[in-house]
């Protein structure tokens, strides 16, 4: 958060939830991985979002199916199931 602050960031990178309440306690515009991801999407970046997020899953990393879903279903992409 520090850092953040120190370098005039526009957002803060964090996934972990309570972290992440505490750091927007203080102001902070955060964004997760899912969001950058997303916003990557939009901007043409990234060709689909459904592969990476089955990659972070097998690599243990832990989303719930309705986050995923919901973010698939915006970006009109088959949901996982």
């Amino acid at each position: 958060m520090l850092l953040y602050k120190e370098s005039d960031a526009d957002f803060l990178l964090i996934d972990d939830r309570k972290a992440r309440k505490i750091a927007e306690n203080f102001g902070i515009n955060c964004i997760g991985t899912l969001g950058i991801l997303s916003v990557a999407r939009n901007k043409k970046l990234i060709p689909a979002l459904k592969p990476l997020f089955e990659m972070l899953l097998a690599n243990k990393r832990f989303y719930s199916n309705g986050l995923l879903n919901s973010l698939l279903e915006q970006h009109n992409e088959d949901m996982i199931i």
